[in-house]
């Protein structure tokens, strides 16, 4: 069985997540950045570059805090077997209540509008079971 190496990224700011949709497909649901990890690249790396690709926050803006949890995840809706990295960072420096960005990497997302905006963290209800550690953090 082969596994798709993810990460996935709680960013912290003032005891609240970091979450966005989709502008054109709100029945993605409420998510927080993730991606896949390249050939030949490290998972730190992979987070650090997937969440400049879907937010715009660049990694001198945040600080790691920890490594949450590594879990197979079955992605029925692509029939594949994830293995995901969850990591907790900070927010280091103040960001809007509420912002866009569109994807300019290649690749399947480019192109995507997400509307960025924070919630508390015990209120998040993610799509996808990508909330199923947050309890882990803060």
């Amino acid at each position: 069985m082969q596994f798709h190496k993810k990460v996935l990224a709680y960013i912290i700011y003032n005891d609240k997540l970091l979450v966005f949709r989709h502008r054109d497909y709100p029945e993605a649901g409420v998510q927080v950045p993730a991606g896949t990890v390249e050939s030949g690249e490290s998972v730190e790396a992979a987070l650090f570059r997937e969440i400049l690709e879907e937010s715009g926050i660049p990694q001198n803006e945040l600080r790691l805090v920890k490594h949450l949890k590594t879990y197979l995840y079955h992605a029925a809706y692509k029939q594949q077997y994830h293995q995901r990295y969850v990591y907790q960072l900070e927010l280091t420096q103040e960001r809007p209540a509420h912002w866009e960005h569109t994807i300019e990497a290649s690749g399947e997302d480019s192109g995507l509008v997400f509307e960025y905006f924070w919630i508390p963290v015990k209120e998040a209800e993610l799509a996808g079971g990508q909330g199923d550690y947050l309890d882990l953090c803060c």
